[in-house]
């Protein structure tokens, strides 16, 4: 890891054209349920979660971060439209890149947004937000997390890809560090699966500060090249 440290370190408006960030693909193509799909990541259909949820509530927004190509939520907006539910939700993809597919007219429950998620903040509240893979490529992850936190409703659920070994926190022991704050906040992290779930809405200080990334940290768990994010404690 002193590697990584003596390394430069980018800042956001450097890492989001570096060639890490701009060749990710792990999530452009995958489909809702199925072969490569959420399903696959997650352990449950996202539109099966979306109808339960609707049933009990009433209604349901899902929020997919770093969302791809968005084949899954238009899959899941299809869905919805032959359950005849789809004016009972409200479906938003994030993607740094403009390579949406086109949405159906006849999908009018899903919207795209192009942005990059360390600069997104939401006063809306999300009941599914989903990040399958996307956190691998952003620099300041724990503003990220914070903010998915802060944006879920009291029953909500945020369920994301999150790789301990790529962030780094100065003169700590990283995982200790992190797994004691998920800890404390009652939020799941499987070290084995890499999956983070949190339910319900959480306002969290993890008292770090963001010093920037390093796009050479090389390959993490899933075999491709991934950004190590860089913190000191505050």
């Amino acid at each position: 890891m002193e590697s990584i440290i003596n390394m430069k370190l980018l800042a956001e408006n450097e890492l989001i054209w570096s060639w890490v960030v701009a060749n990710s693909k792990m999530n452009r193509e995958r489909n809702a349920s199925g072969v490569n799909s959420y399903e696959q990541e997650l352990n449950f259909r996202p539109e099966e979660f979306l109808e339960k949820h609707i049933h009990k509530y009433g209604q349901v927004k899902w929020l997919d971060l770093c969302c791809g190509q968005g084949k899954a939520l238009i899959q899941t907006g299809e869905w919805l439209l032959n359950k005849e539910l789809q004016d009972k939700a409200v479906l938003t993809g994030i993607d740094l890149v403009d390579a949406f597919q086109t949405i159906p007219p006849n999908i009018t429950c899903l919207d795209f947004e192009v942005r990059s998620l360390v600069e997104w903040t939401s006063t809306a509240q999300f009941d599914l937000i989903t990040c399958i893979h996307g956190l691998h490529y952003i620099g300041d992850k724990i503003k990220v997390l914070t903010s998915a936190f802060e944006s879920l409703t009291p029953e909500g659920l945020f369920i994301a890809n999150l790789d301990l070994r790529n962030i780094h926190i100065e003169n700590k022991d990283t995982e200790a560090y992190l797994l004691n704050c998920f800890k404390k906040h009652d939020i799941q992290y499987d070290r084995r699966s890499r999956i983070l779930e949190c339910k319900g809405r959480r306002q969290i200080d993890f008292s770090l500060t963001y010093k920037g990334a390093n796009d050479e940290a090389g390959p993490n768990y899933t075999g491709q090249d991934a950004v190590c994010s860089v913190y000191k404690v505050s």
